[in-house]
Formats: C-alpha cells, sequence, structure tokens
C-alpha cells in the first residue's frame, strides 16, 4: 500500500488497470481493500465534482482530477 502522502502513488493503486483513469468501481474496490466503505451517493458526489473540474463528464477521475482533489 502506498504512503498517505503520496498522491501519484494512491491514484496508482486505485486505478487497478492502469489506464490513467479511476472508475467507480476501481474506486470502490480501492476503499474497500482499504477498510472504508463508499455509498452510492458519496459515489456520485466525488465522481460529479471530478467532471465539473474539468468539464469532459466521462465518469472517470484523471490523475489530474485526482491531484487537484488531494490538496483541496
Amino acid at each position: 500500500m502506498p504512503e498517505l502522502h503520496d498522491p501519484t502513488a494512491t491514484f496508482q493503486e486505485f486505478d487497478r488497470d492502469a489506464d490513467g483513469y479511476i472508475t467507480r468501481e476501481e474506486f470502490t474496490l480501492a476503499m474497500s481493500s482499504r477498510g472504508e466503505e463508499v455509498t452510492a451517493a458519496e459515489l456520485d458526489s466525488i465522481f460529479k465534482v471530478s467532471d465539473e473540474h474539468d468539464g469532459d463528464v466521462d465518469g472517470r477521475i484523471s490523475l489530474a482530477e485526482f491531484l487537484v482533489a488531494w490538496h483541496k
């Protein structure tokens, strides 16, 4: 498991298929592996904010989007 202060390593952990994006499924699996549960409403909020940030509305989180959220 990556160190908690390394956002790029955390992103890579969440991006299970290494395609450069975190999907809802990947996010849920990564949180579960950390012993955290995430609700559908929380996922909706997380991915909505991500889509609003970059305007692509693709339902995925890129590394750039992840880094912006990490540093808030």
